[in-house]
């Protein structure tokens, strides 16, 4: 039959679904979030991706680092943000009914060193602790710009889950 995992506090907003031996993106409104950025994950089932595919989580240093590129980007689209830049502060892009509002993967116009959505989408786990808490980095499709910047941060328990929390991964 295939191994079985028991879950606690599932929701049944799961943006993915099995079905005939399958697993599914679910659709919303019709439009196809298999693009979309994983959400409600938490910084466990982040590192658990990582470890299974061969990748890991960024450190806090390294996240700003890259999304800075050459020194002058205050945001991860640029020196500036802009709603044409990024998906932050409820914009809802592309009309959906219900939260999340996140954008696809490569929506908004790829900046320094070609990444996408380094301001704003979805905060991103990072593998750096603080204290009890891991750093998460990038603002989120509801957040004002000032959350957008590089060097703004949170800070969740591994456990912490929501809809604006996601993971960007490197090998």
């Amino acid at each position: 039959a295939g191994p079985f995992f028991e879950t606690y506090g599932a929701s049944t907003d799961s943006q993915i679904t099995y079905m005939n031996g399958e697993f599914y993106v679910r659709t919303r409104d019709g439009l196809n979030m298999a693009n979309h950025p994983v959400v409600e994950v938490s910084w466990y089932g982040a590192t658990a991706f990582g470890i299974y595919y061969g990748y890991q989580l960024p450190t806090s240093e390294q996240w700003e680092a890259v999304a800075d590129y050459d020194g002058t980007f205050t945001y991860g689209c640029g020196p500036s943000i802009d709603p044409n830049d990024a998906n932050y502060g409820d914009a809802n892009p592309l009309g959906l009914t219900s939260h999340p509002y996140t954008s696809p993967v490569g929506y908004y116009p790829a900046f320094g060193y070609g990444l996408c959505d380094m301001a704003g989408n979805v905060w991103e786990w990072t593998s750096t602790v603080s204290g009890s808490f891991l750093i998460v980095h990038s603002g989120d499709w509801g957040s004002l710009g000032v959350f957008s910047t590089v060097t703004s941060t949170s800070a969740h328990t591994p456990v912490y889950t929501a809809s604006g929390v996601g993971f960007r991964v490197y090998r």
